[in-house]
This record gives structure tokens, sequence and C-alpha cells, in this order.
């Protein structure tokens, strides 16, 4: 028979003897795990990190990049409820951006914001910043209903009940609209009893000729704007001054 093991120790002679035929392998060569090498793209003409410091560097707002894209995509939580960006950006040494990171940056803007990346050796780039507002679906509740038509008080409180609501006057607005969508008035919050399911609108007290003009035999339609998003009623309402 045929026995095959691996040489630790001393081979005695008496190990030689016998009928049997013994095989020793001294090392098995085996073919090393393959090692892949990562090449880094060394490029000057980009930006590294891009995040938005209003909340405080404990909780900056890290941003993605994307260097194929040339795209700068910021996920800004509602709450912080920011008009403006405040932001701190990377760049490789000896590299440059237009406009500067001591510029604020618009939340909500019509054109697109765009940072122009150069680098000492003359390369250009320019990144397009993306704002993606994490904002909770806006729910209303309807005042009026299909078989009846409602009417709303504009000389007391009109309460708009529904679901995530930013209980703010700086970012809640409602309006009174045409069957067109245009905006014909506009209320002042009552933030001292509003909360994120009812808040409390007011008229404007000074009965100006726009709103002596509103007219009280047509239909109209409450719209809210809350921060990023805009609902409107489906039911029109009927109004009284």
């Amino acid at each position: 028979m045929k026995r095959k093991f691996l040489l630790l120790g001393v081979v005695t002679g008496s190990a030689l003897l016998g009928s049997c035929t013994d095989e020793f392998f001294i090392y098995e060569d085996r073919k090393g795990e393959d090692h892949i090498e990562v090449i880094t793209d060394q490029s000057q003409n980009k930006i590294l990190s891009y995040k938005v410091t209003n909340p405080g560097e404990k909780h900056a707002i890290y941003s993605a990049i994307d260097h194929d894209a040339k795209t700068i995509t910021v996920y800004l939580p509602a709450y912080y409820q920011l008009q403006f960006m405040e932001v701190a950006i990377e760049l490789p040494k000896g590299t440059t951006v237009s406009p500067s990171s001591e510029e604020l940056v618009p939340v909500f803007s019509d054109t697109p914001f765009i940072y122009k990346v150069s680098a000492s050796n003359g390369t250009t780039a320019e990144y397009e910043v993306k704002v993606v507002i994490q904002q909770a679906a806006l729910e209303l509740k309807e005042i009026s209903s299909k078989e009846a038509t409602e009417t709303v008080y504009l000389s007391g409180i009109v309460t708009i009940e529904g679901a995530n609501i930013l209980p703010s006057s700086a970012v809640t607005k409602l309006f009174l609209t045409d069957a067109s969508g245009k905006k014909i008035w506009g209320f002042t919050m009552n933030e001292e009893n509003s909360n994120s399911s009812a808040v409390w609108f007011a008229a404007n007290n000074q009965l100006s000729e726009e709103y002596k003009n509103l007219d009280t035999s047509k239909d109209y339609w409450l719209q809210l704007e809350s921060y990023s998003l805009t609902a409107r009623m489906q039911h029109p309402v009927k109004i009284q001054l």
C-alpha cells in the first residue's frame, strides 16, 4: 500500500524498512490569494467633502458627492426649516472653489446653484447642488364636502386641521385661491395655539381694497403651504367678510 504524510521530525531507519512504499511531502506549494489594488483618482479639480453646518458641527449634514455626474446632493430634514444653508467644503491642496464656502446657499432657488472648482494645474469642474427635502406628506382635513359647501368667516379664526404641518409662521402660510389656483388673499398664523395637526389663522386686520373686493357669492379654495410642500383642499368654501 501507499501512505502519504508530512515529514515533521527526524525519520529513523526503522521507518524505511518493510514492504510498504513511503512517500514524503516536505512542503506544499500553494497559489496565494488574489490581491486587488485600488488606484485612487488623483485629479485635483474636485470637491472632497461638503457639509451643511447650520445645525452645528456636531450635527453637521454630510452630502453625497457624485464625481461622475458632478452633483452634490444635500438631504435636508424639514424640521430645520432652513431657507439658506451654511456650508463647509473640503478641497485638494492648491484647489479653489467659486463661490466660496462662506456664501450662503439657498434651499429654494429658481436657478441651479453651481460651484466651479479650479485646480492648480489649470483643470476645472462644475458641481451642481441639489437639495432633497425630507418632509412627511402634508395632509389636510376638508372643511367642505362634495354635498355641502361650508362658509369661512374671515373676520374670525380659520382653523386648518391635518397632519405633518409645521406650526411656524416663517414657513407655513394659508391662502385663499380662485378656481384657477391664483392666490387671492393671505392669512396670518397664530403660533401660540397651533401645532402639527391644527393651525390657527386670522385674516389681515387692515381691510385693504383687495379684501373688500372679495366676492361672497363665489367659490374659493384654501391652500396651505408648509415649507417645501403645498396642499390645496379639493372642495371649495364660501366666504363671509
